[in-house]
């Protein structure tokens, strides 16, 4: 519930004590609705991850409660809104509610300018790039997420002597960052503009980021390297959660000052069962922080709520947030047309940007600003102040050709995020000049993929234009053409899909393959979860058959991802194909999509020349193309020879291997008979494999695989036992990154290279040697918020499981090794759940040794 609480007659109780809000799901507390903020436009938002599946076990029936619609208590005559993992936003005088975009999990902030930010417990700050509403209005725009995540180095440096870790905890870097807040209360010294603070209370301390514009968006960067702002020595029980500028331009730190900080479903039995979880729960405590010169005076006797009007409005030229904030809230509460005239002069005379700025929002929420204040406004000398006047215009535009005629001079401003915001609005004009605006407006930023994004937002019409424009200036972005043609493909309108065909064929130029290949792509895209192929004619799949055998090797293996999709017409290549699949002159990667095309063909009818190229001496593309195809045939038979050759096969060919065995769900006990055998070693199976037969719906199959797969606590320490002379072992750098790139490398990004499934690496040098061997050999100890993994079955392309990566209104992505994405359209999803299981394989001690262990630890605690 959101609640309404007031003193009226200064006792500090409450007296007025009201529900306002209801139906969030009841989960972990960290993503629990929270941090209501009155954001500039006069909207009050929350941030929270309401809809979000819960994956407890032990503590289900105390945090989960999955909650409804979310209602007003007092209106039940109007229409709830239904949560769509997002945050929200809502207007408690006008009873109006709305899902965002974008998300947050505990704390959420906005600029000085409105621009709003959320995060996560591993990722400190994310922009909120572009507005949900923008996304609805184009359903045949597939966007993985709206989100800008801005901090590259998630590193923390915890100072912290005895330090108490729980399960969950990810050491040397973000593991509970929270509480969000933009310092702007103009008290600090040079050096603290745009600086954001997070608390990070599992490593006891407080994080300083400075954020800086880059295109339509931000980027968040560490002041001072190895450094925190604010770092506990020796109080482990320090446990920074939120923080508030006050009226005196302090920041106020809450400490919640515990003795563990973790949900109890992520801490040892031992833990939940005792008394810990409830130490400390008297003693919390705020800070106040000032300079160390020149600090402010603690504030006294504000009484804000009985000022006039007057002064309300000078308030909005306060450079402290709280004062700016409070003032146009009570103006805004209050409805008194005494202020208009006073709001309008200090537009008018103010040199403050901010007291303008404030004041075009306060005039809003009273009802009472005209156009022509706003297209003053458009021409103001503050980019951020023409940002603004560009939403204000937004709703009037169709009832005022001056603000649409003043907006389409605008298409030369200095500022990106004022043409991004532009480009924006300018999507809901459907005139030729304004689709030329839009144009000259993307032109000028092309490479940045939200301006793509904000183009294609206007209309799904906007879609066979932009692609038309992009060939016909011969540009290069392959993410552009990729997103356009998504959009031609949802449409299924034969001519505009034949279009981009003749396009693809027609080009052959240097430097085309890249466009080329990334517009098959997208239609395959586009094409994914349709209900309808039927605009894809026999002449149409005759081109991508000719596409297939084009010399660029990038533009072949996109027109064999469309075929796949769309189907085959004839068998025409054919014959070429699997002569080329067994011609070992020629090139590996030609002969595996040969291989791949006469599995679409029909798996069976080729069935023996895909055993014959299931072989060791044969490339391993070859070989991982036919274990692809043989997946293709049902039967017990192909599932026999698969385990019969897989101690044959390398680690890339045994994991389709894996797959193909899946696919087929006869075959999956002879999966587990072979294990039982010994014919198959766990070890072998990846995570999502494992986790298959360990969640599995039929009860035997769980049953027999368990305990073929699953070591027990006591073995796992036992190895980690065996393991632990690893850390104060001699280890080599070059060999560990070797071990790095064979085994870590699917799954966590390092510098830069590697996977994006599981957590970054670049953090472990902060890490104790110990723990981190525990991690590596003992990881189903915990989850990972964020890591855990999700099994979604779509109505159109079967089941797909990995970790849950970012979201849209209308899709979601599915990540898997090797950095595999799938974008799911939401209306394709036949049902979606969160598995108990970490993502991290619990047995490498089967492929690391003691000594390579020990280059591995050396290795990732000393990389730059």
């Amino acid at each position: 519930d959101i609640w309404y609480l007031e003193d009226t007659d200064g006792d500090g109780r409450a007296d007025i004590r009201r529900v306002v809000l209801t139906g969030f799901s009841f989960v972990n507390p960290q993503s629990t609705v929270n941090n209501p903020i009155y954001g500039l436009d006069n909207w009050i938002y929350l941030a929270t991850s309401t809809g979000r599946p819960s994956n407890l076990i032990v503590f289900r029936d105390r945090f989960t409660v999955p909650g409804g619609d979310i209602r007003f208590p007092d209106r039940p005559d109007l229409p709830g809104l239904k949560p769509r993992m997002s945050n929200i936003r809502v207007r408690l005088d006008t009873h109006q509610i709305e899902n965002l975009a974008g998300t947050s999990q505990f704390g959420q902030e906005f600029d000085v300018w409105g621009h709003h930010f959320g995060m996560n417990n591993s990722v400190p700050s994310r922009h909120d790039v572009i507005a949900r509403r923008y996304l609805e209005r184009n359903p045949d725009l597939l966007v993985r997420t709206s989100m800008h995540d801005m901090t590259a180095d998630r590193r923390v440096y915890p100072t912290t002597e005895n330090p108490r870790f729980e399960m969950l905890t990810n050491i040397g870097e973000f593991t509970s960052a929270c509480g969000l807040t933009l310092y702007q209360g103009g008290a600090f010294p040079p050096g603290f503009e745009n600086s954001a603070f997070v608390a990070e209370p599992t490593h006891n301390l407080v994080h300083r980021q400075v954020w800086s514009p880059a295109g339509a968006t931000f980027t968040a960067r560490r002041p001072r390297e190895g450094v925190e702002f604010l770092a506990s020595r020796n109080d482990p029980w320090f446990r920074p959660v939120n923080f508030y500028v006050g009226p005196d331009g302090a920041l106020y730190l809450l400490d919640f000052y515990r003795l563990v900080i973790e949900h109890p479903e992520w801490t040892s039995r031992e833990v939940y069962e005792s008394d810990a979880i409830y130490k400390g729960q008297d003693r919390g405590r705020i800070y106040r922080i000032v300079p160390e010169s020149n600090a402010p005076p603690l504030a006294r006797n504000i009484h804000l709520g009985d000022a006039a009007d007057e002064e309300l409005v000078r308030h909005l030229a306060n450079p402290n947030i709280w004062w700016r904030r409070h003032a146009q809230r009570l103006l805004v509460d209050r409805q008194s047309v005494r202020a208009v005239e006073p709001l309008v002069q200090l537009f008018s005379t103010s040199g403050s940007a901010l007291a303008r700025l404030h004041a075009l929002w306060t005039l809003e929420g009273l009802g009472k600003l005209d156009s022509a204040l706003i297209e003053k406004a458009l021409g103001d000398p503050e980019a951020g102040v023409r940002e603004n006047a560009i939403l204000l215009a937004e709703p009037r535009l169709a009832g005022s050709p001056q603000l649409v005629a003043k907006l389409l001079g605008m298409t030369e401003d200095p500022a990106a995020r004022v043409r991004f915001q532009l480009l924006c609005t300018l999507g809901y004009v459907a005139s030729g000049p304004a689709r030329a605006a839009r144009e000259k407006l993307l032109l000028q930023d092309l490479d940045d993929r939200w301006f793509q994004v904000a183009a294609l937002s206007a209309s799904s019409d906007e879609g066979p234009r932009l692609f038309d424009l992009g060939v016909s200036r011969l540009l290069a972005s392959g993410e552009f053409f990729r997103q356009v043609c998504s959009v031609i493909a949802a449409r299924q309108k034969a001519e505009e899909i034949q279009r981009v065909l003749q396009a693809v064929m027609k080009h052959s130029e240097p430097g085309s393959e890249s466009w080329r290949a990334a517009s098959l792509e997208g239609l395959a895209q586009g094409m994914r979860g349709s209900r309808t192929l039927g605009v894809w004619k026999p002449a149409q799949r005759e081109a991508l058959m000719t596409l297939f055998a084009s010399p660029a090797p990038a533009v072949r293996r996109a027109s064999l991802q469309l075929l796949e999709v769309v189907g085959l017409s004839s068998a025409t290549a054919l014959t070429k194909a699997a002569t080329t699949a067994e011609d070992k002159a020629a090139a590996p990667d030609l002969r595996a999509d040969s291989v791949a095309l006469l599995a679409l063909a029909g798996a069976g009818e080729r069935e023996p020349l895909f055993r014959k190229l299931v072989d060791p001496h044969e490339p391993e593309q070859v070989q991982l193309a036919a274990v692809r195809a043989l997946g293709r045939i049902k039967g017990n038979e192909v599932g026999s020879f698969l385990v019969a050759n897989w101690r044959n096969m390398t680690s890339a060919v045994r994991t389709e291997a894996a797959d193909s065995l899946y696919h087929d769900p006869a075959r999956v006990p002879l999966l587990v008979e072979a294990l039982k055998k010994g014919d198959i070693q766990a070890w072998t199976l990846n995570f999502g494999h494992k986790r298959r037969l360990i969640m599995h719906r039929d009860e035997s199959i769980r049953n027999a695989a368990r305990p073929l797969l699953v070591q027990a606590p006591e073995e796992r320490e036992k190895v980690f036992q065996a393991y632990k002379s690893a850390v104060s072992k001699a280890g080599d750098v070059a060999r560990g990154e070797q071990v790095y790139k064979r085994i870590c490398a699917k799954c966590h990004k390092l510098n830069g290279a590697g996977a994006e499934v599981g957590p970054d690496l670049g953090e472990v040098r902060n890490r104790p040697a110990e723990l981190l061997l525990a991690d590596i050999l003992m990881p189903s100890r915990s989850i990972a918020a964020g890591y855990e993994a999700y099994v979604v079955e779509t109505t159109s392309n079967g089941t797909l499981d990995g970790v849950l990566g970012p979201q849209t209104p209308t899709s979601i992505t599915i990540r898997q090794e090797e950095g595999k994405e799938h974008v799911i359209r939401r209306d394709d999803i036949k049902q979606f759940y969160a598995t108990n299981l970490s993502a991290m394989p619990g047995d490498l001690e089967k492929q690391i040794d003691l000594q390579q262990m020990a280059d591995l630890l050396k290795f990732l605690k000393t990389v730059p």
